[in-house]
């Protein structure tokens, strides 16, 4: 179910485009987005074409000939020739994995020692390496990784950790670097795709909705996440965050104008909040508990709840937010619930 839905996600905001299963490119690089926001096919093609030349073996790391590259005004050195990607914590380049047709050669599973149901495609043939690797990185220099692509927020010490494994590029986790989040998994695996007509379309779908939105009387919108029996909001560049308060300016909520990081919300500053449309994500685990909390007055009271106008995983609850895919899934929830369009 969770494969299926994720699938049919991608649609363009004017027809619906669904994707067949296990449909491939001619040299076998996974196409699941084979009409993704309706791109000319020849254009689609561009973008998902083949995988560059894979890594060399028998090289020590010290012999094998390098390339930079230039990520949000760093550079960073890497194999000529990478085939060899580990993905470290930081789930949004799945979603740029899977939309790209590159997969990781390993990754890191989450503190439940799994993999998210939503990221099962993407990485269904990776090693599944433990969740703090950093510690473990003996497992890791076993492997003989090209390239280790981990988050901005990993911390110095484990940076050194994951260094001595192969080349370490933190990648962006603020929304407003989607596009050269995209560019970088391309460049890194050394393929020349062209992605400006796939990146155009997805701003022209969010410009359609910006101007839809406009009209909107009332458009106060929260998107929280429900975990282990709280709630919690992230920053305004993080997750779907920049889409919703720059990208589609809508007003910014005062608890996640006044957050810097992942902050739990009780119910009575939800109350105080009090916005016109709320998305709420919850995991299969949390659902139990999220069901009883929806029975107390103070959620019943909520605005949002009373209209009918709080949405529980209208996009699928463990996407990263803030990538190409989770945003335009996004695009697409916010089009069917607040502005009440058809697919």
């Amino acid at each position: 179910m969770q494969q299926r839905r994720m699938d049919r996600v991608a649609y363009n905001l004017h027809e619906s485009c669904y994707f067949p299963d296990n449909t491939r490119s001619k040299n076998g690089v996974t196409c699941m987005y084979k009409r993704l926001l309706a791109i000319p096919i020849a254009a689609l093609l561009l973008v998902l074409s083949a995988c560059g030349n894979g890594g060399q073996t028998g090289d020590s790391a010290a012999s094998k000939p390098t390339r930079s590259i230039n990520y949000l005004g760093n550079t960073y050195t890497i194999p000529a020739r990478t085939k060899e990607i580990v993905f470290v914590g930081f789930p949004a380049s799945y979603e740029d994995s899977f939309l790209l047709g590159i997969p990781p050669v390993a990754a890191t599973v989450d503190k439940n020692g799994k993999f998210p149901a939503e990221y099962q495609a993407m990485i269904r043939n990776a090693k599944h390496l433990p969740y703090h690797i950093a510690d473990n990185v003996n497992e890791l220099v076993a492997l003989e990784p090209d390239v280790i692509m981990t988050t901005d927020k990993t911390s110095k010490e484990d940076l050194a950790k994951l260094q001595t494994a192969a080349s370490v590029i933190p990648v962006s986790t603020n929304g407003a670097d989607w596009q050269e989040n995209l560019r970088l998994l391309a460049d890194v695996r050394g393929r020349d795709d062209n992605l400006d007509t796939f990146i155009g379309k997805v701003k022209q779908n969010t410009q359609e909705l910006h101007d839809k939105l406009a009209a909107l009387p009332e458009k106060k919108v929260l998107t929280l996440w429900f975990q282990e029996g709280s709630f919690y909001a992230y920053p305004k560049e993080e997750r779907y965050n920049y889409l919703l308060y720059t990208d589609l300016a809508l007003p910014v909520p005062d608890v996640v104008a006044n957050i810097q990081e992942r902050t739990a919300l009780s119910m009575d500053a939800l109350a105080k909040e009090d916005p016109n449309y709320l998305f709420v994500m919850v995991t299969k685990e949390d659902q139990p508990a999220f069901k009883q909390l929806q029975e107390q007055p103070a959620w019943t009271n909520l605005s949002a709840v009373k209209t009918g106008q709080m949405y529980m995983n209208a996009v699928e609850p463990g996407l990263a937010g803030g990538t190409a895919y989770s945003n335009q899934s996004f695009l697409n929830a916010i089009r069917k619930q607040m502005l009440k369009m058809s697919e």
